[in-house]
Parts: C-alpha cells; structure tokens; sequence
C-alpha cells in the first residue's frame, strides 16, 4: 500500500490529456491465503523447498485494499493494493543457508512472510458494444516481499530477505451488465528477467456488484495472484513459488 503514491503520480501525469474523467473508489476486505514454497540457497547447488504449510503459514490472514477507478475517452486507469503478513510455526523440510547460517531440514522454525503489492493497469476500448465492455492494454506491479525464517531451540539461526520486486504487466479487462448485477474481470500478467532475476506474475480477479439502498454499490468478488520469482541477496539465491488468493467484499463510490 505504501507504493500507491508512486502510481497515482503515473494518474497525474497521464489524465490532464485526456479529458475529464469519472471515478470510483472501493475500499474492500478480504480473506486471503497463500499456498506455494520456499527455497533459500547459498547459489552452490540445488536447494531443496519447504512448503508454506509445513513452515506453518497455511492460515488465511484478513486484509484491507482498495481499489481506484478512473475512466476518460474510452480509456481506464485502475490502481489497486494491500499488504498481508502471514506467521506461524512449523518444520523446514529442507535446508536453508543465508550468508553462513543455516537452518536444516528437519528443524522446527518461526516463520514469517509479509507481501505489499501495488498494481496499475491502464486499458483501451477494444469493443464499443451496448452493455458489454473490453479492454487491452499495459500497467505494472510492485511487490514488496519480506521473508524471516527463526530457528526455535538450539542456537536461535534467524534467516531475513527484503526484495522489491518491479513486474510490467499485460493487461485485459472485461464489463458486463446482467439484469441488476454488473459483471466484472481484469487480468494482467508477464515473465520478465531483471539484474539477474527472474520474475513472473499472472493476477486475476472477477466481481460482481448490485446497487445499495443508500449511494454506492456492493461488490463481492475473487481473487487469486500467482507469483514466482527468483533472485539474488547478498549472495544467496530466493526461490519462491506463492499463490495468493481469496474472497473479498467492498463497497464501490462513484464520483
């Protein structure tokens, strides 16, 4: 959430061109979980990865985003993000080495994995058509993704990475009306290689939405974001391979 201010600089600079725009706003809550592993190597050879629900991370977490909506002469720009931090107890089904220390297989540890995202997508009309509206186009994600591993017992071996990972996206939307319900998906997604890293991410998500007896709309939808990234700390390798998804509810203004 704290790398919002950066995207809605990109707004500023892209809407004075193209008109007066309308707008929504829709703080939401979720209940999200994460599901995937986690490998942390010297770089020498092939780590072995211990899956989140054996390091004791398979508990869905409740989190709070929102999105931001702007619309102008056949174009969207929607800006979205949330941050989640997910802990527990649990036992590293292989080893992990940082900078000399190691936590082995076997061992029970404290874990702890904490993941901002920000996300701006930019789309065109494709298809002007009565009730039915799609879009291509581009936008990016930020992931701001921390990782704490601590051995619990024996000398205490505590493992931390911080990474900010930037990922340009491809990006597709698609609107429709059905009786009193608006229908709703956006998906974005890309593989990129960065300073000698990898990254990939595919994020997708459908709603729904019913007018409220009083201004505004509910919205109730899914979401899911799959992310895999490897990259380089301090001459350790990261290797992730996480899945985030859940439900959500929010209400939407419009301005």
């Amino acid at each position: 959430m704290r790398h919002l201010p950066l995207i809605a600089l990109l707004a500023s600079v892209t809407l004075p061109s193209c008109g007066a725009p309308s707008a929504s706003v829709t703080p939401f809550i979720a209940s999200v979980g994460i599901d995937g592993d986690l490998a942390v190597g010297d770089g020498a050879g092939t780590s072995v990865a211990s899956n989140f629900d054996d390091l004791g991370l398979g508990d869905n977490e409740a989190v709070v985003g929102g999105v931001v909506r702007l619309n102008f002469a056949g174009a969207e720009l929607s800006v979205a993000g949330y941050g989640v931090d997910f802990s527990g107890t649990g036992t590293a089904t292989g080893d992990f080495e940082y900078q000399g220390s190691v936590i082995s297989a076997g061992t029970d540890v404290a874990s702890d994995i904490s993941l901002d995202t920000a996300r701006a997508l930019f789309t065109w009309d494709i298809i002007p058509l009565d009730g039915l509206d799609l879009g291509l186009g581009f936008g990016a994600t930020l992931l701001d993704l921390d990782l704490r591993l601590q051995e619990i017992g024996g000398a205490g071996t505590t493992i931390t990475s911080e990474e900010l990972i930037p990922v340009p996206l491809l990006a597709a939307r698609a609107a429709w009306t059905w009786g009193l319900v608006d229908l709703r998906a956006d998906a974005g997604g890309l593989v990129i290689e960065y300073d000698e890293s990898e990254a990939s991410i595919f994020d997708i998500g459908v709603s729904a939405s019913v007018d409220l007896f009083w201004e505004g709309r509910l919205v109730v939808g899914y979401k899911t974001v799959k992310i895999d990234a490897e990259y380089s700390d301090n001459d350790a390798v990261i290797d992730t391979d996480l899945d985030l998804d859940g439900y959500y509810m929010g209400v939407q203004f419009s301005f």
